[in-house]
């Protein structure tokens, strides 16, 4: 079992790292190989919103973006970590959001479980959490909760134990969740509700968008 933690701060021995660091010894412990992927590390251009991805499944941009995609797939399991920026995650974890899109359209992360981190200096960090497992959720894929803490100083936490203890459980009960194949009635009642919006979607645009809808047909959700 493979599970791949992403972190989106761009201090990469920061607080949030603290989090997820934690989560993926967690989930160590309780037997998956993992790998952390720093995005302020990569290379990654932002979306031009061309619909490449929805022709033919590939980018028009040649940067990191392919090669993190790539891990995405093959990993049964995916932590996203950011601090709170402006009430949301940070530009590196959003522009990764945004490459993703055709994953949304398509539910690529279908299968998946997933599990998010954040921090923050004042407050928003259970926000932001949320929102990474939100993008997560779109994506098709299945979560688990998350690890949330605020930053008493540079690579400290308030209450650092409790929060580390809380990121390591979330590890843990990620790759349990994945074991067990877990259901979550309420996510799948929210994936039933915006299913058929992006049905019409992909069927509006079938001609334009082959790759889109051969993926569809594929599933056999067509």
């Amino acid at each position: 079992m493979r599970i791949l933690g992403i972190l989106g701060s761009p201090h990469k021995s920061g607080n949030t790292n603290l989090l997820m660091e934690a989560t993926l010894a967690g989930a160590a412990a309780a037997g998956a190989d993992t790998e952390q992927v720093n995005l302020g590390e990569l290379e990654m251009k932002f979306c031009v919103a061309c619909a490449k991805c929805y022709a033919d499944g590939t980018c028009i941009h040649e940067d990191d973006v392919a090669a993190l995609t790539a891990k995405m797939s093959t990993a049964e399991g995916l932590v996203l970590g950011s601090p709170n920026y402006m009430h949301t995650v940070t530009a590196q974890m959003k522009t990764l959001m945004d490459r993703c899109s055709v994953h949304v359209h398509c539910f690529l992360l279908e299968g998946k479980y997933g599990a998010a981190v954040a921090t923050a200096g004042g407050s928003g960090e259970e926000q932001v959490a949320e929102y990474e497992n939100e993008f997560l959720q779109l994506c098709g894929a299945r979560t688990v909760g998350i690890a949330a803490a605020k930053a008493a100083g540079p690579k400290a936490l308030l209450d650092q134990e409790a929060a580390l203890a809380r990121a390591d459980a979330l590890g843990r009960n990620l790759v349990a969740a994945i074991r067990e194949k877990r259901e979550y009635p309420d996510q799948a009642a929210a994936h039933a509700a915006f299913f058929p919006r992006m049905k019409e979607l992909v069927t509006r645009r079938g001609d334009r968008c082959p790759f889109q809808f051969g993926h569809w047909q594929s599933k056999g959700w067509l």
